[in-house]
């Protein structure tokens, strides 16, 4: 037989080894998805299958093509080929099965960081396995090529190999109609595909008017509320609320700036927010966010938990502990956002899941950020003048102009520029920024103070991340691409009506927010554990390890040094001047710690 003959061979033996991999793997992955229950409704049946069948089949078909391109183009003998496809395809059956069982225990996936706390008898019965799949892998590789030489399913890969490309794509526009509409019994079921990532495209969709994003929300919202669709994938809290209010109900005001780093608090570039917190507020100077990111960032705000429910809480759209009880308190709500609240921070979907005629884009969506940065000041001033006075209001407004760097043109406060780099002007430029939206912090301050609501308000000024000049000249800048203090640390003040001006120096972060309102705002008794995995701000208590995430790592960040996880399964160690650590000591319970409070908040 010719090479080109025998290579031909070989590839559709290839294409039909993967076809029956593809199907072993999604026996295999059947046990996640008894995790999660039976889909609702027939739309979520079919996709279902779709993506299991298409994403299996990616699953098996990456690493065996890989492995046998190289192979069959330049060595194409077939105990090679089939010994390597046997190797590779036991691995990845005894990685799926091996994975199951540790998700389903603990709702973690095997990684190079997890697999270190995983005991000897694990790997030993994970030994054993892999020995079970290699032969029956080689027996599926001979008994297939004798199968094959026979001129048996001839032609059969090819349309079954197509049909699970079209299940593949058809699943994904499936995915991106059902997160377009808000349609929780489809976005629910993609975190149970290992691996599995569900596309998305509100964005586009809602530029060319192909979808009313506000519309979709409201006609979910009331199906969701009406079938209580979020049963059964979260315990959170822990145990119901059980809350006494208090006589007299303090208004809460939350003011959150995009990417607002904690040394920007300063009476040069923040001199009204720094007054404030001099005077009539308690400052928190070693105060973190829970995230790099705005998503991850404002998630720890609301949530108070770790950044690896956000998946969890956004496929089936789980408001916040802390959000859901002021609903409950009768409090009003006005939330103006200068960015869309559907994209990146995805509050529509998360923490404000539940609250009915929601704002997500402050118009014009095309301006400035500068510009919508002064509606919102705007029209909440508005708002607060229509509010009825004898019921307590929760205002929320999100500054976005630091994050472009967007001061208004001919803005008249200049900062010097420290260097002759583009980065270091931009620095300057951010600055500027910062001192705008602290005046517009300054007409809500003195808007409640003129109309006598300062001594009945509680105002809370921070930030969802920080952002990076490339201070520890390592290349990073912005947000999102390290775990570094200029990117997690922000500003945290707290005027809380009746207590003197103060500042805290031990660690906090976002994660104490929601016990702190819960607790003294809200009148709720339960301990903190029960619905977050931080402390009152004022139990003056400090983090030793804080769970933080971003867009597609995670990392556990210690007073010394930070772990980053990778999606790839990899992992780095780095200080806390975020310098890379050659040989790092990795402490177990640390690990276990962390991996623990990642999955206490799931169902069993």
């Amino acid at each position: 037989m010719g090479k080109v003959a025998t290579r031909r061979r070989l590839w559709r033996w290839l294409g039909h080894f993967i076809l029956v991999n593809a199907l072993l793997l999604l026996l295999i992955g059947l046990r996640y998805l008894w995790i999660h229950g039976p889909p609702a409704g027939g739309l979520a049946w079919v996709y279902l299958a779709a993506a299991a069948l298409g994403h299996y089949a990616l699953l098996a078909a990456l690493p065996l093509f890989l492995i046998g391109l190289p192979l069959i183009v330049l060595w194409p003998r077939k105990p090679l080929l089939f010994g390597a496809a046997a190797v590779v395809a036991a691995a990845l059956l005894v990685w799926l099965y091996l994975d199951s069982l540790v998700f389903a225990e603990n709702r973690f996936h095997i990684t190079v960081l997890t697999a270190q706390i995983l005991g000897v008898q694990t790997w030993l019965f994970a030994g054993i396995y892999f020995l079970i799949a290699l032969f029956i892998e080689s027996w599926l590789a001979n008994w297939l090529w004798a199968r094959l030489a026979g001129g048996d399913a001839k032609g059969r890969a090819k349309w079954l190999g197509l049909a699970a490309a079209v299940a593949l794509v058809g699943a994904q526009l499936t995915h991106i109609w059902a997160d377009a509409n808000y349609y929780t019994p489809v976005t629910g079921l993609s975190q149970y595909l290992p691996g599995y990532r569900g596309s998305t495209a509100k964005s586009l969709l809602h530029r060319y008017g192909l979808v009313d994003l506000e519309q979709s929300r409201e006609r979910q919202l009331t199906r969701r509320l009406a079938g209580n669709s979020t049963a059964g994938v979260l315990r959170y809290p822990l145990q119901p609320l059980r809350c006494q209010r208090p006589v007299q109900r303090h208004n809460l005001l939350v003011i959150l700036v995009d990417a607002l780093r904690w040394d920007m608090l300063t009476p040069e570039v923040m001199p009204n927010t720094w007054r404030f917190s001099e005077r009539q507020a308690t400052r928190f100077e070693r105060h973190y966010s829970g995230g790099n990111s705005s998503r991850m960032g404002a998630f720890s705000f609301f949530y108070g938990i770790s950044p690896s429910y956000f998946k969890a809480v956004e496929a089936v759209q789980q408001p916040a502990v802390l959000v859901d009880e002021l609903q409950h308190a009768g409090y009003a709500f006005g939330v103006f956002s200068s960015g869309p609240l559907y994209r990146p921070v995805t509050l529509d979907r998360t923490a404000f899941a539940n609250i009915p005629d929601l704002r997500l884009v402050t118009e014009p969506e095309s301006a400035a950020p500068h510009v919508r940065d002064r509606r919102i000041t705007r029209d909440w001033l508005a708002w607060l003048d229509r509010h009825e006075r004898n019921r307590p209001f929760f205002g929320f407004l999100f500054y976005d102009a630091p994050t472009a760097a967007d001061a208004p043109v001919n803005y008249p406060v200049k900062f010097p520029v420290r260097g002759d780099r583009a980065i270091d002007r931009k620095f300057a430029d951010y600055q500027a920024s910062v001192h705008f939206v602290d005046s517009e912090i300054q007409t809500l301050l003195e808007a409640l103070d003129r109309q006598n609501l300062l001594q009945s308000t509680v105002v809370l000024i921070s930030a969802d991340h920080g952002e990076e000049f490339d201070e520890n000249g390592l290349g990073y800048d912005q947000h999102g691409s390290a775990y570094s203090e200029y990117q997690l640390r922000v500003p945290m003040v707290l005027h809380w009506p009746g207590r003197a001006a103060d500042t805290v120096a031990h660690r906090t972060s976002h994660n104490d927010v929601p016990p702190t309102l819960l607790q003294n705002l809200l009148g709720c008794e339960n301990p903190p554990e029960d619905y977050a995995s931080g402390w009152n701000l004022f139990s003056g208590r400090s983090w030793q390890w804080l769970a933080s995430g971003s867009y597609y790592n995670s990392a556990i960040v210690t007073p010394d040094q930070v772990i980053v996880s990778f999606p790839n399964g990899l992992h780095e160690v780095r200080d806390r001047d975020y310098r890379l650590l050659e040989s790092p000591r990795l402490d177990a319970d640390l690990l276990t710690a962390a991996l623990r409070e990642n999955t206490r908040f799931y169902r069993q």
